[in-house]
């Protein structure tokens, strides 16, 4: 009834409240072994329930439906891949909560849960400090300390910048041309990629995306650059960066027949080199602009 009153789910005020509320029931209703949509089919019973009482207009009633039916979805993917990795952990602490979060986006409630249900004790202030030198990491990569949003120039890094370039072109390939990069940020364990689209990315649409990824990489191909003018590298049809202030000379890295861009490096020599790659989030950065949260196993 509070989505009836206006109340959607989202992290602020009463839809943090809302989503809150539906994301524990997603997670007892796994735990019962309920399959996925059967929040919907609860909202619709509610709704139907209280429809003499408490009357929904047709309209309303659909939006509270599509809302609830988004929520599961996305908490759904989410919650199953956070949850594979809490198995792994033995012993949760701030730093693995922070991680999982960092990562995956699972929220440091339900790792608090989890970790009381087993008779631990997760430390919040651990917890706090690393999401602060997150932070800190995103400001410093803000202001250009490291090259293209880079950590470091890492074995890990440089495949996942790497990566970058494999889903910019997928991006493209599944949402359309209109897709272009707005900003990365890539440490040893994720990387992090911004791109201008209207509105959220489907799980299906990432779902095609993860699969063209990983279908370039399983293809073994080579990766080179080579010295050329901006204005030359552009009319071959090479993707720039955004907004970015290029040299006389730039270069132009092509993976294969898949992807050509105009990049600084660093990157892997082959894709077969990246290993399986797997989106791990979606969301909204700003106005116009999405963001993905991926990982190389």
């Amino acid at each position: 009834m509070l989505m009836a009153d206006g109340a959607l789910p989202s992290n602020k005020a009463q839809g943090y409240v809302v989503r809150r509320l539906i994301r524990r029931a997603i997670r007892f209703g796994r735990l019962l072994g309920l399959q996925p949509g059967f929040m919907t089919e609860i909202a619709r019973s509610v709704l139907d329930s209280y429809a003499e009482a408490y009357p929904v207009p047709a309209e309303k009633r659909e939006a509270i439906i599509a809302a609830m039916t988004q929520e599961e979805t996305k908490f759904h993917n989410m919650l199953g891949k956070g949850l594979k990795e809490i198995e792994k952990i033995p012993n949760l602490t701030g730093a693995l909560a922070f991680k999982l979060f960092e990562t995956y986006g699972f929220p440091w409630e339900m790792s608090e849960e989890i970790a009381r249900e087993r008779g631990q004790q997760v430390d919040r202030a651990e917890f706090e400090a690393e999401f602060k030198k997150h932070q800190e990491l995103s400001r410093t990569a803000g202001k250009g300390m490291f090259k293209g949003g880079l950590a470091d120039h890492g074995e890990a890094v440089v495949k996942l910048h790497t990566a970058t370039h494999l889903l910019h072109q997928a991006l493209r390939s599944v949402l359309g041309v209109h897709v272009q990069q707005k900003g990365s940020n890539i440490t040893g364990e994720r990387l992090r990629f911004d791109f201008s689209h209207p509105q959220k990315v489907t799980p299906d649409e990432l779902k095609k995306v993860e699969e063209i990824v990983n279908s370039q990489i399983q293809r073994d191909l080579p990766i080179s650059f080579r010295l050329t003018s901006y204005e030359d590298a552009i009319k071959e049809g090479a993707l720039a960066f955004f907004g970015e202030r290029y040299p006389e000379k730039v270069k132009v890295y092509e993976i294969g027949d898949f992807s050509k861009e105009i990049c600084g490096g660093p990157h892997a020599e082959k894709t077969s080199l990246l290993g399986k790659f797997a989106v791990t989030r979606e969301e909204a950065s700003s106005a116009g602009v999405r963001r993905i949260y991926a990982t190389l196993s």
